[in-house]
Order: C-alpha cells, then sequence, then structure tokens
C-alpha cells in the first residue's frame, strides 16, 4: 500500500529518505493541489518559515526532532497545510 505524505514526513532520517520524501511532495502538489492551502511558491515557503519559526522551540503536540532532516522535511510539509 502507498504511504501517505504524512507517513513519509515521518521516516525521514537521512539524505535519501529526505528525497523520497521531497519528491512525493512535489506529487502529492501536482496531484492534489485543491488540498494545499497555499497555492503559490511565495505563500508556501512562506507558511513553512513561519510554521517552522513558530515551531523552533515546539509546541503543546509537537516535540521537535534532534534530526536535522526530519526538521527540514516537517518545516516542508507544514508549507502544504499551514495557514
Amino acid at each position: 500500500m502507498k504511504k501517505t505524505l504524512f507517513e513519509l514526513v515521518n521516516e525521514v532520517e537521512d539524505e535519501v529518505t529526505f528525497m523520497v520524501f521531497l519528491q512525493q511532495l512535489s506529487k502529492d502538489r501536482e496531484g492534489h493541489a485543491d488540498e494545499w492551502q497555499n497555492d503559490s511558491i511565495a505563500s508556501f515557503l512562506e507558511a513553512a518559515a513561519d510554521w517552522g519559526q513558530a515551531s523552533i522551540d515546539g509546541l503543546s503536540h509537537y516535540e521537535k526532532p534532534d534530526n536535522p532532516w526530519k526538521r527540514c522535511a516537517q518545516i516542508l510539509y507544514m508549507g502544504k497545510i499551514y495557514e
């Protein structure tokens, strides 16, 4: 069964798994643009940066990972859904 983008972001641990996630993030945008909160690259990057800044010390339901590859993937994933 095909993994969801959320499952893939949580499996990122190194450069190889980050690249797999990044490829699937791109495919998700192509196939499910209507599910994205941010429809331009500028708004996507702004949302990702805003969430990254807001979660720099963790959040009540989010523990910041020690792994920088996973953290970068999570920031990019949130660019899809964060408003």
